[in-house]
């Protein structure tokens, strides 16, 4: 799996796409209520050689808030006099500057020590379920895990809230919570809240001699693809699922076993520093949820024990809402309709350009062909803004080379222009923009990268409307002639110039 850097490959195979198009013509916030409190010695080592923490694996169910889609996993750590939910998944939309640093991938996670009533509170109100595991392991292996998740707090100290629980059965009581000023750099593919927390157990037992192995996935023979894998959780809000593919490149879509990526981890806790790496990882919480239920430890000699004692669903009073799309029209059903639209535009405009057509008639296709044009091209160019902020500038995983940035380009907003004041600008743009949709469904056909069913459709009704470009008085100018324009030279330059920012050579 290629890391954040554009690979020299896939830069070659972009320059030699671009070269061709050239030839042919011409992308938690909490009440955050400071207080005086100073929460209990939680690191302090278990004084009873027989009291040790009890370490639960807590799956949360997928929720109906877009951040929530995918689910939440964390640890509960549970002793005679205290009961803590310990995740990763720590944030605040409060946070300065927060929607641009999302879009660049400099969002930063912290961690959080929650009472586990205020944790299955707040995930109770999105009708997000919680599982409990609870996990086998020796009391020196638990200790571990305990006292390396308080040092998260103490390095970088942290922060109390208490947050008031209300109910209509009962008097009001506050459940404290502890947030850490201690960050890391959120990483949804490789670095999140499930991956630390499979990380630090897997330190745990490495750290004893023992590891996890998975005898369930040892002669698997299905292959799973990250984007797959994700649409599992969209399928109710399928606009957001056609953003992310938009947004995601081809190494999302790149063939792993199932046990590959459940014994793929990163030692953080002795420093090694989290990034994205050949090894794909276990980084949705259902997944990690299923795979545990079948994984044991195994020791040095060889003994196995099951790694999950046993599974309670800690909310059964929870009775989920079923989840409807936000928007009736589905991204499909759109395409199909934008495609009806330009062919019967595209098929009205032919006809017009008869000898014996009406002049009216004429205007008014031609003016019904532009408008048609100049939403296509808004769609095109708009969506490539965005594209290309993501290939040139963000860190975000899968975002640093996306074939779709040929089709989606800003340079396509240039063109509505040409169309106006540069024949040859405006030829030369319809050019590329019949390659980019051409290429476009090479791509998805090929392998090279998967291309929604929408993006397929939107690039049909581009190469239509790409062809009447060309095709018009194609007899009145000469193909040759167009090379003299300054709006063919303004228009490649400009495409050129984008194309090379997506490749961040820039």
């Amino acid at each position: 799996m290629p890391s954040y850097s554009t690979t020299p490959l896939a830069a070659f195979l972009r320059f030699t796409v671009l070269g061709i198009f050239l030839l042919l013509g011409t992308f938690c916030y909490a009440q955050e209520t400071e207080t005086e409190n100073t929460p209990k010695a939680i690191a302090a080592t278990d004084s009873a050689e027989n009291d040790f923490p009890e370490i639960s694996f807590l799956t949360c169910a997928p929720g109906h808030e877009i951040h929530r889609l995918y689910g939440h996993t964390a640890l509960r750590i549970k002793t005679q006099d205290e009961d803590w939910a310990v995740n990763f998944g720590w944030f605040s939309f409060n946070t300065p500057n927060f929607v641009m640093k999302f879009i660049l991938g400099l969002t930063d996670y912290s961690a959080a020590w929650q009472t586990i009533g205020i944790f299955l509170y707040d995930f109770c109100r999105d009708d997000m379920g919680v599982t409990e595991q609870c996990l086998n392991l020796t009391p020196t292996e638990s200790r571990k895990i305990k006292a390396a998740l308080w040092d998260v707090m103490e390095k970088d100290g942290y922060k109390t809230f208490d947050i008031p629980l209300q109910n209509d059965y009962a008097p009001t009581r506050k459940e404290q919570v502890m947030g850490a000023n201690w960050t890391y750099r959120y990483n949804f593919l490789y670095d999140n809240c499930t991956t630390r927390v499979l990380d630090v157990i897997q330190w745990a037992l490495l750290s004893e001699g023992e590891r996890l192995v998975f005898p369930e996935l040892q002669n698997e023979k299905q292959f799973y693809t990250q984007r797959g894998m994700i649409h599992e959780f969209t399928v109710q809000s399928p606009w957001y699922e056609l953003g992310q593919d938009l947004m995601l490149g081809p190494e999302m879509d790149e063939k792993h076993r199932l046990s590959d990526m459940a014994s793929a981890w990163k030692n953080w806790i002795d420093g090694e520093k989290p990034k994205a790496n050949e090894d794909a990882t276990i980084f949705l919480p259902t997944y990690a949820q299923n795979i545990l239920e079948d994984a044991y430890v195994r020791d040095a000699e060889g003994n196995q024990r099951p790694l999950v004692t046993q599974t309670t669903d800690l909310t059964p009073f929870l009775q989920r809402k079923a989840d409807h799309p936000a928007i009736p029209l589905t991204p499909t059903a759109a395409g199909w309709l934008l495609l009806a639209i330009t062919a019967l535009v595209s098929f009205g405009e032919w006809k017009a350009r008869k000898k014996n057509a009406h002049p009216n008639l004429k205007k008014a296709w031609r003016i019904w062909g532009n408008a048609l044009d100049i939403v296509l091209w808004t769609l095109m160019g708009g969506t490539g803004i965005i594209l290309t902020i993501l290939t040139g500038w963000s860190q975000h995983p899968a975002v640093d080379t996306n074939w779709l940035t040929f089709l989606f380009c800003p340079a396509f907003l240039i063109a509505i222009a040409l169309r106006f004041c540069s024949e040859g600008g405006n030829r030369t743009a319809a050019a590329i923009m019949l390659a980019a949709a051409t290429f476009t469904l090479v791509c998805h056909f090929a392998g090279l990268q998967w291309i929604p069913t929408a993006v397929r459709l939107f690039s049909v009704a581009v190469g239509i409307r790409a062809s009447m470009a060309l095709a018009q008085n194609v007899q009145k100018t000469p193909v040759l002639s167009l090379w003299k324009s300054w709006g063919t030279w303004f228009f490649i330059l400009a495409y050129v110039a984008l194309q090379l920012v997506s490749l961040r050579l820039f």
